[in-house]
């Protein structure tokens, strides 16, 4: 399984979104980021950032604020937007394994249940799943937080 270069850019344009301090008012929001600044930042076209930006929106990640100081903000608190739920908006479920499918059928054992390979590519999804799904936003931009922090928070 590999993350894809495209939720890999999802999660970078969602962590700029966090730092931006966008602030909602009656009538507006301030500090939001257009796509092109966005994109100029995680070094993609524009169109692309466009694209990623729209799968973010459909889910409500991600809102847009038409006019002159328009651009995207992130509609969720950065502590509630999971690394997990980032990839899977664009790659779909994670799987390590094409086995883990339900539509797979295994040429090499069709009895999943009692296939070792199968059980341990499960139990070994589900620990990764895991700690991503533990692993927020606001964790991956506070530049207080080490590598090992972020590692011993998620165990």
């Amino acid at each position: 399984m590999r993350i894809t270069q495209e939720a890999d850019y999802a999660l970078r344009m969602v962590s700029l979104l966090a730092k931006s301090d966008a602030v909602i008012t009656d009538d507006a929001v301030q500090n939001t980021l257009c796509a092109p600044a966005m994109a100029e930042a995680v070094k993609v076209p524009v169109g692309f950032a466009n694209k990623i930006l729209r799968k973010l929106s459909l889910v409500g990640m991600v809102k847009s604020q038409r006019g002159i100081a328009g651009g995207y903000y992130l509609l969720r608190d950065p502590m509630g937007v999971t690394v997990k739920e980032v990839i899977e908006v664009i790659d779909g479920p994670i799987e390590i394994s094409k086995c883990l499918s339900e539509n797979c059928e295994c040429l090499n054992n069709p009895n999943k249940d009692c296939c070792r390979f199968h059980n341990i590519f499960g139990v070994l999804n589900h620990m990764l799943v895991e700690r991503l799904d533990r692993l927020t936003i606001a964790m991956m931009v506070d530049v207080n937080l080490t590598i090992c922090d972020l590692l011993e928070t998620i165990k």
